[in-house]
């Protein structure tokens, strides 16, 4: 099965240790050597070539995201200067000799919609067939039109890209799961429904749990990495709930320590058994593969336990 994975804000030396945990599972690994200036044009930063090389020495595809970082102003110079912007970002793969580009432009809004699929036919034709074009787009249970759901146009876009990875993640707005598996099949049912094939169609998961504190509506990501430490830090209680297939503790800060204010917690994460059960939506239904926000952020042991047993 087609895996791929992000990489978000780390050094060379750091691409080289998380890719070498996951035991040559992955097919693609997206590191974030691409931003966006002001002005719309692109903006290289830690695209090493030695790392580059050495990934490749791994058997591995080099696909870096472009991404705005939810800025609604910098995705919008990037539609304003897509032209400009689409050539150096062939110009960047030809140089840097790279397997292509992953797309992942967010919180913009209906009103976007058709400048964005403009974009993306503009960086495929630039870009040689044997490269990739992938773009990430937001997960829709609901069959949304409106706001950050509305710019993706699932049909057009995967016209011009290889795949599309389905941000089947951050569901919650307040205390509750991170990607319930309900939520996550009805996002994979909608894609289906907009005329795409299924092997164009990535889903991806999260390597993060989110934990709310009583009271406040915000919340904060937490590394799964990190998830156990900090419950048993703080004698927490989890419980498994069956419906979503994701776990939740709830735990109380009694004195304020570093990030921690005083207060009671919620935080919802996975499991083993969570990813298996996204997993088997993926069988179910045909798709491509697995894609995965971020490297690092997961136990190193699900690599072993269950993406090598796939």
């Amino acid at each position: 099965m087609f895996q791929m994975s992000y990489f978000y804000s780390g050094l060379g030396c750091d691409y080289i240790h998380h890719v070498d945990q996951t035991n040559g599972v992955l097919n693609v690994v997206s590191p974030d050597f691409f931003y966006i200036r002001k002005d719309g044009s692109l903006l290289l930063r830690s695209a090493n070539p030695d790392v580059i090389k050495a990934l490749y020495r791994r058997k591995l595809k080099v696909v870096p995201f472009l991404s705005n970082h939810w800025d609604q102003g910098l995705g919008r110079s990037a539609l304003k200067n897509r032209v400009l912007l689409a050539k150096q970002i062939s110009n960047a793969i030809e140089e840097l000799n790279l397997d292509g580009v992953n797309i992942d432009i967010e919180n913009l809004t209906e009103k976007d919609r058709q400048a964005f699929t403009d974009f993306v036919r503009l960086v495929r034709k630039g870009i040689p067939k044997r490269k990739e074009v992938s773009v990430a787009v937001a997960a829709n249970p609901f069959g949304w039109t409106k706001g950050w759901h509305g710019s993706y146009d699932y049909e057009h876009l995967a016209k011009y890209a290889d795949y599309l990875m389905v941000m089947a993640y951050d569901e919650s707005r307040s205390a509750g799961p991170t990607a319930s598996v309900g939520w996550v099949e009805k996002s994979i049912q909608y894609a289906l429904i907009q005329k795409i094939s299924p092997q164009k169609l990535v889903l991806g998961l999260p390597f993060y749990g989110c934990c709310w504190m009583q009271g406040h509506s915000a919340s904060q990501a937490i590394s799964l990495s990190l998830v156990n430490s900090i419950i048993k830090r703080h004698n927490g209680t989890i419980i498994f709930d069956t419906k979503s297939q994701s776990l939740k503790a709830v735990f109380t800060v009694k004195h304020c320590k570093g990030p921690w204010p005083q207060g009671t917690y919620t935080l919802w994460f996975k499991n083993e058994q969570s990813l298996i059960a996204k997993i088997k939506l993926v069988q179910k239904y045909h798709l491509k593969g697995l894609g995965s926000w971020s490297l690092g952020q997961e136990n190193t042991s699900v690599w072993d336990t269950v993406f090598n047993n796939i």
